[in-house]
């Protein structure tokens, strides 16, 4: 049998080379990214989308929507539409909230921002969250009497939003996971400023808190959100736009700094999670982030998540 010359080897080596690549990088699509919107509390580029690297926490900028002063809510739906929240001042000020949809590609606003109201009365919107399976857009609010958030369903089209409870906490996120956990993190504050946190879940029918984590301690958490892949909980916090991951007993590990400003909520892109999502042509729907073939393929991202 002939020995295989130096030029075959290297053919094969670079064929093998490129198949790995390819296959990697037909992987690599199906993940989901992780965004960020900047507060408008931040020292730096208020409003601005951002991309996150989920290994280091670095922050790429995007684009700033229209008008936008800072985003502190960001979620996609199931159909990778992406939507915003906006703030109108600090606490004290009577503050509202808008709704706004984003493009995620060029970070462009679409459409006009939409006044979030409840019982025809404007309220302030802290965070969103998007229940999988349902596509029911969530937002959490704080008080200014008592300081305790309430959980609503919100109209995207409309910005109608619907009360179902108050935690009787001081939450300030809020973000499910893929098997329909409502999480939020909650705080405790003196007069030096941030205490401890606690990752909660929260019943999603009621509002009210079914459990309460371990402290964490090493900074105070103002985005949330988790990875559909896995469950991974991501969190934000710091002026610096501190990149956290949260494990469900409340243990706070960093990951790195986006170094872009500081990040008012996370998001991650949505995968399909059940079957019927790509029937139909539904397939079609997830044409951002992912590039799936044909209708077999998203079946079976829903069936081995790759």
């Amino acid at each position: 049998m002939k020995r295989p010359t130096l030029v075959s080897a290297l053919l094969l080596c670079i064929l093998l080379a490129s198949s790995l690549a390819i296959a990697q990088l037909n992987a690599s699509v199906r993940q989901t990214a992780l965004y960020g919107g900047v507060g408008r509390g931040s020292p730096a580029n208020p409003g601005w989308l951002i991309s996150i690297d989920q290994n280091t926490g670095a922050g790429t900028l995007v684009a700033h929507p229209d008008a936008l002063t800072g985003l502190t809510g960001l979620v996609f739906d199931l159909s990778g539409r992406l939507y915003g929240t906006t703030i109108s001042g600090p606490l004290m000020t009577g503050r509202v909230s808008q709704l706004v949809r984003i493009d995620p590609v060029t970070g462009g606003q679409i459409g006009a921002a939409v006044p979030i109201t409840a019982d025809n009365l404007p309220i302030s919107i802290t965070d969103l969250a998007l229940q999988p399976g349902t596509n029911t857009l969530y937002g959490t609010s704080l008080s200014e009497d008592d300081f305790t958030n309430s959980i609503y369903t919100i109209n995207p089209a409309t910005g109608a939003a619907t009360f179902i409870g108050n935690t009787g906490v001081i939450g300030a996120t809020l973000a499910f996971g893929p098997d329909g956990t409502l999480y939020q993190t909650e705080a405790v504050f003196d007069s030096t400023g941030f205490v401890a946190g606690y990752l909660d879940t929260l019943d999603p029918d009621t509002g009210a808190v079914l459990t309460t984590s371990n402290p964490f301690t090493l900074a105070h958490v103002g985005g949330l959100a988790v990875r559909p892949t896995d469950g991974l909980i991501f969190a934000s916090g710091g002026a610096g736009g501190d990149i956290y991951t949260l494990s469900p007993t409340g243990a706070q590990t960093l990951v790195g700094l986006t170094g872009t400003g500081g990040t008012g909520d996370l998001a991650f892109t949505p995968l399909p999670a059940i079957k019927d999502q790509c029937t139909n042509d539904g397939w079609r729907r997830f044409s951002f982030p992912y590039r799936y073939k044909n209708q077999g393929d998203c079946i079976q991202v829903v069936n081995t998540g790759k």
